[in-house]
């Protein structure tokens, strides 16, 4: 077992080691256009062979974010088809957020009126671990439509009730709780089914701090740029034992969304204390689960441990590409994307 847990760590370092690195960030950010930005990445080991048959000059914003998510789905299946160890559900999480990741493109494809083509950016064995009919769901144009091409999946009981809201009137903040829920019920249940001792603790005390983060984030968005009510607020986020109710509540009282981190600080939560001065607390949150995920990548000792800090990476890394594309469309200076950028 020793043995199948060290080839397992040395299959994900050395998938990760394809990674983009701050010399390459650093290069990206000075890129002022997407053509210049799919042709550094065309010849980066980390996404030559995604981008290999695209010529730069035409490729879109939309479909060069879907072949970014599309590698990085290619390189999780690389390392769940090497697994073969009895706690292998526990790394199917990676396809399950997967799932909710192609879930949530559909949806937001109803708010914007923008075709979503589903197949496209998914690896050709992805329907092997799914039994979402892809093919179905991307002929789809409003939620009565997405629901029922569901049919024989968890999700059409999940979405049932969203089934006759229009577009217009779609709450993406929502499906995203929604989805949200799923995946740490599945992690909590699959660390108890196959984890005990140290090992359960460890992996339950990283998906708590990502939780207590996310809620933080969550709270911040939806005050700032949805202006959605303190009790709408509460009713998406996901409780833990290590910030209790009072804490959250009090953090719901500020007013000023740019005065939540402050307030954490204030109630003496110094995990909030960062090296960085950070302009956006979702990007400061950002930089904690960096730091997380870095010390579970090259410091964790079990399989388990070091994919989980993979996983978080390989979100951060499709999220400051997607940072400096946005960055970069809305003619948003370079020092403003980098603050966006974690790495």
């Amino acid at each position: 077992m020793i043995g199948a847990h060290n080839a397992l760590i040395t299959k994900i370092k050395t998938i990760r080691a394809n990674a983009l690195k701050s010399s390459d960030y650093d290069e990206l950010l000075k890129k002022r256009s997407l053509s210049d930005v799919s042709s550094f990445l065309k010849k980066h080991p980390g996404y030559q062979d995604i981008l290999s048959k695209v010529s730069e000059n035409t490729i879109n914003r939309s479909r060069l974010e879907g072949l970014i998510r599309r590698q990085k789905f290619n390189d999780l299946m690389r390392i769940i088809k090497f697994l073969k160890m009895k706690d292998q559900s526990f790394y199917l999480l990676s396809l399950l957020h997967q799932e909710h990741e192609v879930l949530l493109s559909m949806i937001r494809s109803f708010i914007s009126s923008e075709v979503y083509d589903v197949v496209k950016d998914l690896p050709v064995y992805f329907n092997q671990y799914s039994k979402i009919d892809f093919e179905a769901i991307a002929l789809t144009k409003n939620l009565a439509e997405f629901v029922e091409a569901l049919k024989g999946t968890k999700y059409q009981e999940m979405l049932k009730s969203f089934r006759n809201i229009k577009n217009e009137d779609i709450k993406y903040y929502e499906f995203e709780a929604l989805f949200e829920n799923d995946y740490y019920d599945y992690a909590f249940t699959h660390i108890q089914k196959h984890y005990k001792g140290n090992r359960k603790k460890e992996l339950e005390d990283v998906f708590k701090s990502k939780i207590e983060i996310e809620n933080i984030t969550k709270i911040y968005r939806l005050k700032k740029y949805y202006k959605v009510s303190n009790l709408e607020i509460k009713s998406t986020l996901i409780p833990t034992n290590r910030i209790g109710e009072e804490k959250l509540d009090q953090i719901l009282k500020v007013e000023d969304p740019n005065q939540i981190l402050n307030r954490i600080i204030e109630m003496g939560d110094k995990t909030f204390v960062g090296e960085h001065d950070q302009i956006y607390l979702e990007y400061f949150t950002d930089h904690m689960q960096y730091k997380i995920a870095n010390k579970l990548m090259y410091y964790g000792t079990h399989p388990s441990m070091v994919f989980l800090g993979y996983m978080i990476l390989s979100d951060l890394e499709v999220s400051n590409l997607i940072h400096l594309i946005e960055g970069i469309r809305y003619s948003v200076p370079e020092s403003e994307i980098r603050t966006m950028m974690v790495f």
